[in-house]
């Protein structure tokens, strides 16, 4: 019966993996693209609310049904011809490995390499001991995990477990038990715990992080940075004052523990090191903190409400924060956060600006729309998932971009380079579409499996000589994964004046650029004033992706003389701002700072051997109002000096 049930998910999967078309949501789309335009030269509101005062990715539980349905023929299968299989020399098994029915896998002191999940089911266990390595051969962040679903097992003493170098996940449902001791993590892991299920950690160095929910019950001892989210869902109570987290003799999270209901689970912690207390709040709680350091805040948002938040931002002090979700009652008194984690989901729409934040992930049918923010990527990445939408832009992320199922992620005017270690490639996965205007990235984009990516930009200069045959530089391209049939199709350029809104066409190409020239325009005839710069672009499917760019045509007085775009004039936003602020200037550029005295307190940026070659792309600088030593700097006026066009602003920094 298993055989069978595994081969009609296989046949399911299939179905799903080879399907050619994406949900292209084209009205909002299109929405977007003109709202970006029309906001790009929009500042921050000047009267923010009151509670303005100066997170980790939790994907819904998998099903044992789900994580079959990812079976295929080269799969390793323990548990229905073969009970119990040792391996006691080096293996690299290129598929999924499936531990069932009363299966038992023992990986004794070698290396155990796997491009693919492990799935541990119906009393099946895996064992690692003596030495022995398991190793995930992955690409990206939660490409394989290992998986654990009824009353099954993973133990693994004196051992190692790598992920290849991003991160490593682990999920437990149905009264599973998950225990490592003496085991090494060198990447970041990631476990999730659910429904009975127990964990023993012992002796464990490097931990990571661990969604403590449901009835579950779990132990560390004798551990090392370790980061657990602490999951308030609806009817939980709780006021709490967690203790210092570079050493923690003993703590426990239970309903008996006084000021605490409602939870469900017993978190212990004894001899530990490092623990950096993170908080995960659901609609229906109640929630203080006092007198605390918190890693993460992390906010669920499900429900068919309309939110906005305004300059909430990571590593900041508040002295009496109530976060403003109508839902619940989250309190932070005299606690410093870390990181701010925000995830919509279901029918939720989202509104962010001017915020600084670890993590946001849409999912179910969620909106979300974010300007003028910055993602630090501190607690990973910045994505969408299922049929959900999400608007970024005017703003910078620090880490990498992720779009899954059928999800659409739209940014335009961003920045995006990767600081963290975990993943540095920027990927559309399965039948997503990740939709690029007017951005830079250390890393392009790319498209798996059926997965889309489409780029447009203008990155011409702003001023323009009338009378003249310009060249718009730009990009247009569209990249599908290997599963797609979806083709580039062709982009047209057009130019209108503001005062008649009238389009007439540049160019029109059947050619993909990336980064090039678009087309020339010919500006004789035309008046000195402003004008507009449309570039659209097509897809096989008759999708289409805008962008849009202002220009000025004005007589610059001597010929041929190089005007340098607006980013070189430099734009600082949040302007106040009091954690971090984002430079936009353009590549190559020397940042100085400098206090009011005069003092140079900071250096930015990188020189640049010729800068002219650079002038067309904007360049993201990131400045967590610290000095060239790391000590975080006072409140006041600072002068942020291009010292390649001696060009100054100010910057206030409000403590």
């Amino acid at each position: 019966m298993k055989n069978v049930i595994l081969w009609l998910f296989t046949l399911l999967f299939s179905a799903s993996v080879f399907a050619t078309s994406n949900p292209f949501p084209q009205e909002k789309i299109d929405a977007a693209c003109i709202e970006a335009h029309k906001s790009g030269e929009s500042s921050i509101c000047d009267n923010p609310p009151p509670y303005l005062k100066g997170g980790i990715d939790i994907p819904e539980p998998k099903t044992a049904d789900e994580l079959l349905s990812t079976r295929t023929m080269a799969d390793l299968i323990i548990g229905v011809t073969i009970d119990t299989l040792v391996i006691d020399t080096n293996y690299y098994q290129d598929g999924n490995i499936f531990v069932m029915n009363d299966g038992v896998l023992i990986v004794d002191s070698v290396m155990l390499s796997v491009a693919g999940q492990i799935g541990i089911l119906d009393n099946g266990k895996v064992v690692l001991k003596n030495g022995a390595t398991l190793h995930f051969d992955q690409l990206f962040v939660g490409q394989y995990s290992v998986w654990l679903f009824g009353n099954s097992s993973f133990v693994a003493m004196d051992a190692t477990i790598d992920a290849n170098g991003v991160m490593h996940f682990a999920e437990l449902h149905d009264s599973c038990t998950y225990i490592a001791r003496r085991t090494y993590f060198p990447d970041w892991t990631y476990r999730k715990i659910y429904n009975r299920s127990t964990m023993i950690l012992e002796d464990i160095g490097h931990v990571g992080d661990m969604m403590v929910s449901d009835s579950c019950d779990i132990h560390l001892i004798r551990c090392d940075t370790l980061m657990p989210w602490l999951v308030f869902g609806d009817g939980a109570t709780a006021d709490i004052l967690f203790p210092d987290p570079d050493s923690v003799d003993h703590f426990e999270m239970s309903e008996s523990i006084p000021g605490v209901d409602g939870i469900g689970y017993t978190f212990v912690v004894d001899s530990c090191a490092r623990c950096w207390w993170s908080i995960g709040t659901f609609p229906g709680c109640s929630l203080i903190v006092r007198d605390s350091e918190i890693r993460g805040s992390c906010q669920r948002l499900p429900g068919e409400d309309t939110i906005s938040v305004f300059g909430i931002a990571n590593y900041n002090y508040w002295s009496n924060l109530t976060i403003p979700l109508p839902d619940r009652h989250q309190q932070y008194l005299d606690t410093y956060v870390y990181w701010w984690n925000w995830y919509p989901w279901e029918g939720t729409v989202f509104y962010m600006d001017s915020c600084v934040f670890g993590e946001m992930i849409t999912s179910d049918s969620a909106e979300a729309h974010a300007t003028r923010s910055i993602h630090d990527g501190a607690t990973i990445m910045l994505g969408t998932r299922d049929n959900s939408f999400m608007s970024f832009s005017d703003g910078a992320s620090l880490a990498y971009i992720s779009s899954f199922e059928q999800s659409t992620l739209f940014l335009s005017d961003v920045g995006v380079t990767p600081f963290w270690p975990y993943q540095a490639i920027n990927i559309a996965h399965h039948h997503s579409n990740m939709l690029c205007v007017n951005c830079v990235f250390d890393s392009l984009p790319f498209a798996l499996d059926t997965g889309l990516v489409m780029f447009a930009s203008i990155d011409s200069l702003d001023t323009i000589s009338p009378g003249e045959i310009s060249p718009i530089i730009g990009s247009a391209w569209l990249d599908a994964g290997p599963f797609s049939s979806v083709t580039f199709d062709r982009y047209s350029l057009y130019w209108a004046s503001t005062d008649t809104g009238s389009w007439t066409l540049i160019a029109d190409s059947t050619d993909s650029i990336y980064y090039g020239v678009l087309g020339e325009w010919n500006t004789f005839g035309l008046f000195e004033g402003e004008y507009t710069i449309r570039l659209t672009v097509w897809n096989s499917d008759g999708d289409s992706l805008t962008a849009f760019r202002d220009v000025v045509l004005a007589d610059l007085g001597i010929e041929n003389e190089p005007v340098l775009p607006k980013e070189y004039n430099m734009t600082i936003r949040p302007n106040p701002f009091n954690s971090y602020c984002l430079i936009e200037t353009t590549p190559g550029a020397n940042i100085e700072i400098y206090d009011v005295a005069g003092k140079s307190v900071k250096k930015l940026g990188r020189s640049c051997s010729n800068p002219q070659s650079a002038i067309h792309n904007p360049h993201h600088v990131i400045w967590s109002g610290r000095d060239s030593s790391g000590k975080t700097l006072p409140s006041g006026v600072y002068l942020i000096k291009d010292m390649s066009s001696c060009r100054t602003i100010k910057a206030v920094l409000l403590r």
